[in-house]
């Protein structure tokens, strides 16, 4: 190549490999810190399209979980409120029990009779008024006791889980439970029966709450464990190397350093010209 003035081209390459390494190091302090490997779509167009989906997924599966956590939440609820009412089952099977004994006379009995007519009317109450987040969950009176709840981060219904939670109301429990009378004998020994199976229909409410909180609870395990191992690959695309990072900015720090000097001497041989000239 000969020597020329006008077009200095070790300059120019100089100036080019500088540009390029000061860019470099530019985009290794950005990642630096953000912490983020990917803070344009031009630093990885598909990895950014990826972590977008990936991020949607895992704020959804997160909200999936609060959805979980909310049902067990109801259904708990409604558990609470069925062990209540056994409760005043098992006190009325007693009062039956006792006044069916023939050391009492009706007029005891009509004292234990104010006693099991002040229970059936709790029993209504609670099944009236068992709420969560101000809806009716004892009583059935809300879509026939069937509740759905979203426990996915897909669309559509495919992750949708529902459980139908029985009437706990007197009349529901057994047809003859809201007449039950302990002030005769007969009446009392009649009513054992009646109490035995609102109770077996209670137990068979709770059951299938209990069955259902058990399938919640493995399924808050399943979507925590897909959660992390989401944010897992999340991080792997879209997370900064530190000690990567931190290896390559001290590797553009000294070529930025030798290429300034480099460019300092470019920005010189054109004098070398001139003492050509003057020789």
């Amino acid at each position: 190549m000969g020597v020329v003035v006008n077009t200095n081209t070790a300059s120019i390459a100089a100036t080019r490999i500088l540009d390029r390494n000061s860019k470099d190091i530019q985009r290794t302090m950005e990642r630096l810190s953000s912490g983020k490997r990917i803070n344009s779509a031009s630093d990885d167009a598909a990895g950014m399209a990826v972590a977008a989906k990936l991020r949607a997924d895992v704020r959804s599966l997160n909200q999936a979980i609060r959805n979980a956590n909310d049902a067990m939440s109801l259904v708990n609820t409604y558990d609470g409120a069925s062990a209540e009412i056994e409760a005043i089952l098992v006190r009325m099977r007693e009062l039956a029990v006792q006044t069916s004994n023939g050391t009492y006379k009706d007029d005891d009995r009509s004292l234990a009779q104010d006693e099991v007519t002040e229970l059936l009317e709790q029993i209504g109450k609670i099944a009236e008024n068992t709420e969560f987040n101000r809806q009716k969950i004892g009583d059935a009176s809300l879509n026939n006791g069937e509740f759905s709840f979203r426990v996915g981060a897909q669309s559509g219904t495919a992750d949708d889980v529902s459980v139908t939670l029985e009437s706990l109301k007197t009349s529901d429990l057994d047809a003859d439970l809201g007449t039950v009378s302990v002030a005769t004998a007969s009446g009392a020994s009649s009513a054992v029966e009646t109490i035995d199976d609102a109770m077996k229909t209670l137990s068979g409410a709770r059951a299938t709450a209990g069955a259902f909180v058990n399938r919640l609870g493995h399924t808050i395990s399943n979507l925590a464990n897909v959660s992390q191992r989401t944010q897992e690959a999340l991080s792997g695309i879209e997370d900064a190397d530190y000690a990567a990072e931190s290896a390559a900015l001290a590797r553009g720090m000294v070529l930025a350093q030798a290429g300034t000097a480099m460019l300092a001497q470019a920005n010189q041989s054109p004098r070398y010209v001139l003492e050509l000239l003057q020789s």
